[in-house]
């Protein structure tokens, strides 16, 4: 709900004898006690609020009205004679306590806080209990967003809104009913609502401002950056930068913001997500002294978080570890970070060969696009350094092919590659409403595999749904991996190009395949079936027999 300028509340209807006082309270309080807070009047409750210097003395009462010598007060919980005499007695005014919703005090108390002119990401904390509030996104954006008076505070609101709840992105989508908003929470879109078409182009307007774009030309796409503080749990000022890309569509620009917190958000190499069976073989890469380690996966698949953890853990002091990339996402301590410049000449390519002539001993390279930047790479790896790249491929294997069609010889890539990392994001089942079911036949034919290559009892989880996870079922997320170790055979298939020969080798091993790793994160516990088959390309999970293909025992 959006609130006019011109708008009357109660108390003001009731004061210009438009209604008299029990029509005025029908009007903010419903039979069921629900309050309707677009008609509360700030006034009421400055008055009131300003009789109490210390409002932890109160109990939990909102001020609805005060008329002729009496505050009408609502309330949750109810009232002890002896509190309501020292409400009289500080007042010096009658006092009349009706009955509202728990649901409409704690809406009440978090619009009272909010401050439209600042981003919070702190998560709401319910005032009855004093835990965290699980909100309702579309409930609380939309009752926050009726406090905003211009777009700007609308734009903030928005932000914040989507801070609180763990959103990577924010889409702003012009339709003919209005501007849609939407949250990617989790790797997953979702509706959070629509603004009113007639202040929709006047909110991009406002974004466009923010983000230093062009506001005259609306036909062409734009890209720009707002940097902002936000306000964290524990009352702390910290930094944030926004992507903003706007796109000409039929109805308008839309928009999308990538929200960048600069805090650092990533841990230690162990919680990424990696199978207890591969993880001590990535430790070990990490180790080396030079060789080329491939990161791939599609936009979103969290390489990025994989390779500044990665690069975290071995920026000690006693290395000099630089990067380029294309744009740097985090700062990060201890690492020399660069950007790629291409109108200033700053390429993947020239920016890797500066980095040489820097005295590195580990290096970053976001991407590998060329022939000369993949050349460059791999003799770098060569020659006594630790590189880190990524590609875009569908799996690990095909980071084999994909660098040989750009360009490097084959017997260099042999003797630099250390191995590839192929990854997807898979959410997690959530803790507050998980429960388990025992795997049927349709479970078991549907991963391709027997319920003897379990070792434990076959037992899945899902999540419920409930008010913690938004009634997704899931909370957080976690990467699969697929990792490809070159040993000496590998090394002699690369060098001869032959793909078929590589994978009849891997079949035969025991080779951690996306497959093999979401198996294991299933019966973990950690995710569901549907989850995978929704993350996984279809390529990975395919059974290559009509006999199920042989795994190891997948559960302890």
């Amino acid at each position: 709900m959006y609130l006019e300028s011109d708008f009357s509340t109660a108390w003001q209807q009731l004061r210009n004898a438009q209604i008299d006082c029990q029509q005025a309270l029908q009007l903010l309080r419903d039979e069921e006690g629900t309050l309707n807070l677009s008609l509360l009047d700030s006034e009421v409750s400055q008055r009131f609020f300003q009789l109490f210097p210390d409002e932890q003395d109160l109990p939990p009462v909102v001020p609805l009205l005060l008329w002729q010598s009496c505050y009408y007060l609502g309330s949750p919980v109810t009232l002890t004679p002896n509190l309501v005499q020292q409400i009289r007695d500080r007042t010096l005014t009658q006092v009349k306590i009706l009955p509202i919703t728990e649901k409409s005090y704690r809406c009440w108390h978090h619009t009272r806080d909010f401050d439209v002119n600042r981003i919070g990401a702190a998560p709401l904390v319910n005032p009855l209990t004093g835990k965290h509030d699980a909100e309702d996104i579309s409930e609380t954006t939309e009752l926050f967003l009726s406090k905003a008076e211009d777009q700007i505070e609308r734009i903030k609101t928005i932000i914040a809104s989507a801070l609180r709840n763990r959103a990577s992105d924010v889409h702003l989508e012009p339709t003919a009913e209005g501007l849609q908003v939407r949250y990617r929470i989790d790797g997953v879109l979702r509706k959070v609502t629509k603004l009113p078409l007639e202040i929709s182009r006047r909110v991009i307007v406002a974004l466009k401002v923010m983000a230093s774009m062009d506001i005259a030309d609306s036909r062409r796409p734009h890209d720009g950056r707002i940097g902002e503080q936000y306000i964290t749990g524990d009352g702390k000022a910290l930094g944030m930068d926004m992507r903003v890309s706007t796109l000409p569509c039929v109805c308008g620009e839309k928009a999308v913001i990538r929200l960048l917190p600069r805090k650092n958000p990533f841990s230690i190499v162990d919680k990424l997500g990696f199978s207890p069976k591969v993880l001590p073989t990535y430790k070990t890469w990490l180790e080396q002294p030079q060789g080329l380690i491939i990161f791939t996966g599609p936009t979103g698949s969290g390489k990025t978080s994989t390779l500044y953890t990665s690069l975290q853990a071995i920026a000690k002091e006693n290395v000099n570890v630089v990067t380029v990339e294309d744009p740097v996402e985090y700062v990060l301590p201890h690492i020399t970070q660069t950007q790629v410049n291409e109108a200033a000449g700053m390429t993947f390519a020239a920016g890797l060969r500066a980095i040489l002539r820097q005295d590195p001993d580990i290096i970053m390279l976001g991407e590998v696009r060329d022939h000369e930047t993949a050349e460059t790479a791999v003799r770098a790896a060569l020659t006594g350094h630790l590189v880190f790249t990524t590609l875009h491929t569908n799996d690990a294997i095909g980071a084999i092919p994909r660098l040989h069609d750009i360009g490097p010889d084959p017997s260099l890539i042999s003797d630099a590659l250390l191995g590839v990392v192929a990854q997807r994001l898979v959410r997690r089942i959530c803790p507050h409403c998980k429960e388990s079911y025992p795997a049927t036949d349709a479970d078991f034919k549907r991963l391709g595999i027997l319920p003897s290559q379990i070792k434990a009892e076959p037992v899945l989880h899902r999540g419920r749904g409930c008010s913690q996870c938004l009634e997704s079922g899931y909370m957080g997320r976690e990467a699969v991996v697929e990792l490809l170790e070159l040993d000496e055979p590998i090394r002699e298939i690369i060098h001869s190009g032959n793909m078929i020969d590589l994978h009849r080798y891997l079949r035969e091993t025991d080779f951690m395949s996306f497959r093999q790793a979401a198996i294991e994160k299933v019966f973990a516990g950690i995710t569901s079936i549907d989850e995978v088959f929704r993350v996984l390309p279809r390529s990975a999970l395919r059974v290559n027999s009509s006999r199920p293909e042989r795994l190891p025992k997948v559960m302890a």
